[in-house]
């Protein structure tokens, strides 16, 4: 079983259950009255897995000046609010009054969800590359990335020193250090213009006469 910790935000009836329940139960659940103590919390950069809340707070957590990035389940007595937070891939709904087991199981595919996306989110100075989405993201703008030019930029990531063309060729094309070809200078070309019409930086690939580098 996998180990889970719920934050539960006034739903006193469903942590009794869950209590009751502690034969099947691997989870840590920690229960706060509102969501002041929990933003409380939030103050000490502690941060549980999954938030769990009704969703008459949709609006308070979405306007907080709070950054909640875990999961969250809604729990709501209307299912037709689920159409509303669709966009929303982290938020989940449960419609009450809801059956342990299926509350229990939902918990368990979130939270697998949310670790494999964590694992493939690479910080990258000020900005985030999703792996399996080929994204690169600063605040709310992201674009779109070959698998070329993730490899590529990875690889300037991992480096230590500027790299040289040759250096690249053969670490992220695989061509022989002999080959010559301009595909390195296009792709830069291409990932500069990328970023400075996306996100105004014009400084995000450097190069100097040893090579590119981050």
């Amino acid at each position: 079983m996998q180990n889970i910790t719920l934050s539960i935000i006034g739903q006193r009836v469903l942590l009794d259950v869950l209590k009751e329940r502690k034969d099947i139960l691997k989870m840590e659940v920690f229960f706060f009255e509102n969501l002041d103590y929990y933003f409380n919390l939030l103050k000490k950069n502690i941060k549980k897995d999954i938030l769990v809340v009704d969703f008459s707070n949709f609006e308070v957590i979405e306007k907080s000046d709070y950054k909640i990035t875990n999961p969250i389940i809604y729990l709501t007595e209307n299912s037709n609010k689920f159409n509303s937070i669709t966009k929303f891939k982290k938020y989940d709904l449960i419609s009450c009054p809801l059956n342990i087991m299926d509350f229990i199981n939902k918990v368990n595919l979130m939270f697998s969800k949310f670790q494999f996306a964590d694992k493939s989110k690479i910080d990258f100075l000020n900005y985030t590359i999703n792996l399996n989405s080929r994204e690169i993201s600063n605040n709310n703008n992201k674009i779109k990335l070959t698998e070329r030019e993730k490899d590529f930029l990875l690889f300037l990531k991992k480096s230590k020193k500027p790299q040289t063309i040759k250096n690249i060729l053969k670490s992220v094309w695989g061509y022989s250090d002999e080959m010559e070809t301009h595909t390195v200078e296009t792709h830069v070309h291409r990932l500069r213009k990328k970023f400075l019409n996306h996100f105004n930086d014009d400084d995000f690939i450097k190069n100097d006469k040893e090579g590119y580098y981050i």
